[in-house]
């Protein structure tokens, strides 16, 4: 494979992942607390996450062997981060895959009709068996369903611009502030898929970052596109996923696009993360590679079945309080790791890592009493 090809798989593969169920609820939270605070969010989440994944490109670059981040956590805190990180990073992975499961099912559920959960089991068994491939047919299965994607969400942003009403656009909703965190946070997070980009790029840093970068701006700017149009068109009446609001407002035919964008999305991060799964279970805890693809596939299942079906509640509490965690131990192995080699900006660095720790904390704290409390 070529490098400019080895590269391009590896950006689709990133943009694949990160763009997922997260986009779904954006719009909603957006009215919640208001288009113009949902927009500063993402502008300012993305900046922290571009900043996160660079420190974990450089970890993951610098560091030998194949490994997760409770793999790199064994080698930079000891054993005590090895299982904070474990624990933190299956929650997180098992939430997002959970969310992906629970909008995928109901979403060809509405697409072609029947009980949500017989498509669940679908949208299941299809991305299992992505999830049990390697990473290059993952990669080039993410490739060509990224140019659907984005044609549709072109396609959706051009039929609905001339209905959006632009009193829509400038509400602003102090007491639910804090609303939309969680949901952008876990709608630009891509630290898990970094590994994976590492292993296509052949550990090139200067690429990993590139792939980051440009990843995320194009989240960025579809997530802007996509709530833009949803919250500009439906207002206070935006469903929470999102599509559904285009019904009273478009024929059949846009409703099927949109729900076709949304099973394109939910099912190229749904293979992609489960990916991370196995290879988390497969590299860093040494299990089989069909326990692994097994827990990666199933646990999300069990948890649906047995009630965790709100995907609003839970890739808000997935996004702050597991993922928020995931960002302090990434930037806590970066530290340890940049103490070894003893740079000479060291002290940049600490103060750097020290206020990311910060923020991400004071957001685990401020989303675990809200949900106490209910917001």
């Amino acid at each position: 494979m070529t490098n400019k090809k080895r590269f391009v798989f590896a950006l689709a593969t990133f943009v694949g992942t990160v763009m997922g169920v997260g986009l779904f609820g954006l719009p909603y939270v957006g009215v919640q607390s208001g288009y113009l605070i949902l927009v500063m969010y993402l502008f300012i989440g993305a900046g922290i996450v571009i900043v996160i994944n660079f420190l974990y490109s450089e970890v993951a670059v610098n560091t030998k062997g194949l490994h997760r981040l409770p793999g790199y956590a064994a080698i930079y805190l000891g054993a005590g981060g090895k299982r904070a990180a474990f624990i933190v990073k299956s929650l997180a992975l098992f939430g997002a895959l959970l969310a992906y499961l629970i909008i995928g099912g109901q979403f060809l559920a509405s697409l072609f009709g029947g009980p949500v959960i017989l498509y669940t089991f679908i949208f299941l068994i299809l991305g299992s068996f992505l999830i049990w491939q390697d990473s290059k047919s993952v990669g080039a299965v993410e490739f060509a369903l990224l140019f659907v994607f984005l044609a549709i969400v072109i396609f959706l942003f051009a039929a609905g611009v001339s209905k959006i009403d632009l009193n829509n656009l400038v509400t602003v909703k102090i007491n639910n502030f804090f609303v939309p965190y969680g949901i952008v946070l876990f709608s630009l997070w891509g630290a898990s898929i970094v590994p994976e980009i590492k292993e296509q790029l052949k550990n090139n840093l200067k690429q990993v970052k590139q792939v980051v970068f440009w990843g995320v701006l194009i989240c960025l700017a579809v997530y802007l596109l996509f709530s833009t149009l949803i919250i500009g068109i439906s207002g206070t009446a935006t469903s929470r996923d999102g599509i559904s609001s285009l019904s009273d407002h478009f024929g059949e035919l846009i409703l099927f696009i949109g729900y076709v964008f949304g099973i394109i999305t939910t099912f190229t991060s749904f293979i992609a993360l489960g990916l991370t799964v196995k290879k988390l279970f497969w590299y860093d805890y040494h299990l089989p590679k069909i326990v692994a693809w097994s827990l990666a596939s199933f646990i999300p299942l069990g948890l649906f079945v047995i009630g965790l079906q709100d995907f609003i509640g839970v890739i808000g509490i997935t996004g702050a309080v597991m993922l928020g965690l995931d960002g302090v131990l990434v930037t806590l192995v970066y530290l340890s790791m940049k103490r070894r080699q003893k740079p000479a900006n060291y002290i940049k660095l600490k103060i750097l890592g020290s206020s990311l720790i910060f923020l991400l904390s004071v957001g685990v704290v401020l989303q675990i009493f809200y949900t106490i409390n209910g917001y």
